[in-house]
């Protein structure tokens, strides 16, 4: 289980409920599906060690695992089209992917702006990005 892996499940999540997905979208929807799994012990530290093989940077529009946003980035604003199918390790995940993934992402944009962790290195953000990385326990702070 890796990041890439929680994306594709994601993406399959969404594709089998027929919910568009944006990579704006998916990057939030990772994040506090991650938090979410963090903070209810879903998986064991070992395990989500091992998911959060790269970390979430701070960007503009909150947290973003670079190599999958770039994976992703041909889409611009459009939903992802590419097939993915759920995995089965991320199951216990998916009842909080599937409410995210019918909030507003904007909402979830506003939601990550609220986090300590991206308000303390907002000033990092040079133009769209920052390379500031989230360590997992940074992820999984409680506000």
């Amino acid at each position: 289980m890796t990041m890439e892996d929680l994306a594709h499940h994601i993406i399959g999540i969404a594709q089998e409920k027929n919910l568009p997905i944006t990579n704006l979208q998916l990057q939030k929807v990772m994040f506090f599906s991650l938090k979410d799994a963090i903070i209810n012990h879903r998986f064991s530290e070992s395990a989500l060690m091992r998911i959060y093989d790269k970390p979430f940077l701070v960007w503009r529009y909150g947290p973003v695992e670079k190599d999958i946003y770039d994976e992703y980035r041909i889409y611009g604003a459009d939903p992802i089209i590419e097939p993915n199918k759920p995995n089965s390790d991320f199951e216990s995940l998916n009842e909080k992917i599937i409410s995210l993934l019918e909030e507003d992402p904007f909402e979830l944009v506003q939601q990550s702006h609220d986090e300590t962790f991206w308000r303390e290195h907002e000033s990092a953000i040079d133009g769209w990005r920052s390379s500031v990385p989230y360590s997992l326990r940074d992820v999984g702070e409680i506000n």
